[in-house]
């Protein structure tokens, strides 16, 4: 059963080459649309990245036809334009701070409460809280959210003045194929197996269930990717512009340990922590009491065992080898890499490390695959290992990781349109239809048939089941003193951040890569050092 309890604060997406018709272009990085003047019209912004915008002019289309006829938008004309465009300097990071120039927005890295302290989101509660009768439903949008985002998107003043556009989960994705050529399965027995082989249980510790022959524990990842290097096979692939996946991906594994009770008291900062420890420079552990968190010591969490045990992974599993992985320049050219391993003569590589929307945007990789006669590979999340073996069937916690949201400005031309967009792309239908066309979820509660779901990726699948068997965790805070100081907060600064030797770092992977000298416990008693001397100075 899904168990989804809150959203985040920052992530970036990937960059893709945009293809479409009836869509803006750029023009001194600013896109522009020339509009049937005869026709009611608006137009829609969206980042060029890994979910491209596809999936938006498919809806733009089937909302022109249905209104086709219609004179109650704008007088005098008749019909509805819906101009796309798509740009890659649409960058929510910077909206608080530029102008809005489009009526509709979908983008990711929104400062929501910024925005909306500048007044510069729509007030959208209408479109939210109005029954979709319309097209066919009898609830609302606001019935698709769940009641934690419910709360931190009304959470200034009761009013709703974005949608939750997509989630991603970094993750390991592997290839499914390659596993079960070269038997990288893990056996009940111990050894290695293909997939039709007697599979160990898997992290859940039930047979018989999706994550079967994946490792169990981190002690079995380590051995999987020693027996993926011994088959001649590079381990994963990460890239150099977007290492910071890694240390995501880290994130998640330290929401995992945790579990989602004692995971959301990072978000919360109320409640008792159970699992805080000491760590001195030999790697000696000291369990601490438990203790009552609030905002005044919050800088607590910052002992965790999760943190401490996820960091001796990076530096101990993941980073034991050099050629345990390859670094390639760009995240196109890793996904390619990755893509043609073992298939076009390319080096096989087992895994890559990347957010959920990451196959999307491999598309035009995997479509020079079957140009070149080739079959492409299925591919699929790995399930979170567990620290130790006492975890072993536990419920997965993982975490939402987007702050990615749909507004309309509020200086928009043609509100009323806009609205009626918004509501349009929202119902059932067309939530479904973004989920086959791009193989992601949107942050909202909407269920696909069994037939759409048999025409998803094997990889889109493994999200789904992802999402049906864990604690999904959307990482948003409601207290005032997170949501006023998000450079501390935010992403994996919250995460990662330590202080060594008077230098801040934040992303462990690049640290213990870079700096040989250095040691999980310095990276650890740093982290609780950092932020115990910021909270005295803002606290």
């Amino acid at each position: 059963m899904k168990k989804t309890l809150a959203l985040l604060l920052s992530m970036v997406m990937m960059l893709t080459l945009f293809a479409g018709c009836g869509v803006g272009v750029e023009k001194g990085g600013e896109n522009v649309v020339e509009a049937d003047p005869s026709k009611a019209s608006i137009t829609v912004a969206t980042w060029d990245g890994g979910l491209g915008s596809q999936w938006l002019e498919n809806a733009a289309e089937l909302f022109e036809e249905q209104y086709k006829d219609a004179t109650n938008f704008e007088e005098g004309k008749v019909g509805v334009e819906i101009n796309i465009v798509a740009s890659r300097s649409f960058d929510g990071s910077a909206m608080a701070f530029t102008p809005l120039t489009h009526d509709i927005y979908f983008v990711e890295a929104v400062d929501y409460f910024a925005m909306i302290n500048n007044r510069q989101l729509a007030d959208i509660s209408d479109v939210m809280t109005a029954p979709l009768t319309a097209y066919g439903e009898d609830g609302t949008i606001a019935d698709k959210l769940d009641p934690t985002l419910d709360a931190y998107l009304t959470n200034i003043d009761g009013n709703y003045y974005a949608v939750p556009f997509y989630e991603t989960y970094y993750s390991f994705a592997y290839d499914l194929d390659l596993w079960d050529a070269k038997s990288f399965y893990v056996a009940a027995n111990g050894g290695w197996t293909d997939a039709s082989g007697d599979l160990s249980a898997g992290p859940d510790g039930v047979a018989g269930t999706e994550d079967d022959g994946m490792p169990a524990t981190y002690a079995e990842f380590a051995k999987l990717i020693t027996r993926i290097s011994d088959a001649d096979v590079t381990p994963f692939v990460t890239a150099g512009n977007a290492q910071d996946y890694v240390a995501n991906y880290l994130y998640q594994l330290w929401a995992d340990y945790e579990g989602a009770e004692q995971m959301l008291l990072n978000y919360t900062f109320d409640g008792t922590a159970t699992d805080l420890i000491d760590v001195d420079g030999s790697g000696n552990v000291t369990k601490l009491p438990a203790t009552e968190i609030t905002i005044d010591n919050g800088y607590m969490l910052q002992k965790q065992a999760g943190r401490y045990a996820v960091l001796q992974f990076c530096e101990d599993i993941l980073l034991s080898s050099d050629s345990n992985y390859k670094i390639i320049d760009t995240h196109v050219n890793a996904q390619k890499s990755f893509v043609r391993g073992g298939i076009a003569n390319d080096q096989p590589i087992a895994m890559i490390v990347e957010g959920s929307w990451w196959e999307n945007e491999a598309k035009q990789a995997l479509k020079d695959l079957e140009s070149g006669g080739y079959e492409r590979h299925n591919y699929a999340v790995m399930p979170l290992p567990h620290a130790t073996e006492e975890q072993i069937g536990q419920t997965p916690t993982w975490l939402a990781m987007s702050n990615s949201y749909g507004f309309v400005a509020s200086n928009c031309d043609n509100m009323d349109l806009a609205k009626e967009f918004m509501k349009f792309l929202h119902t059932d239908a067309n939530l479904r239809a973004f989920t086959q066309e791009v193989n992601m979820t949107r942050a909202l509660q909407y269920e696909l048939s069994e037939e759409q779901i048999d025409g998803l990726s094997t990889y889109c699948k493994s999200i789904l089941n992802l999402k049906k068997n864990s604690n999904v965790i959307y990482p948003v805070s409601l207290v005032d003193e997170v949501n006023n100081n998000n450079i501390m907060f935010a992403a994996y600064t919250w995460a990662w951040q330590t202080n060594i030797n008077g230098y801040d770092f934040k992303n462990p992977w690049l640290y213990f890569k870079d700096e040989k000298d250095t040691s999980a416990e310095s990276y650890f008693n740093g982290q609780y050092q950092n932020f115990e001397t910021k909270w005295s100075a803002i606290f």
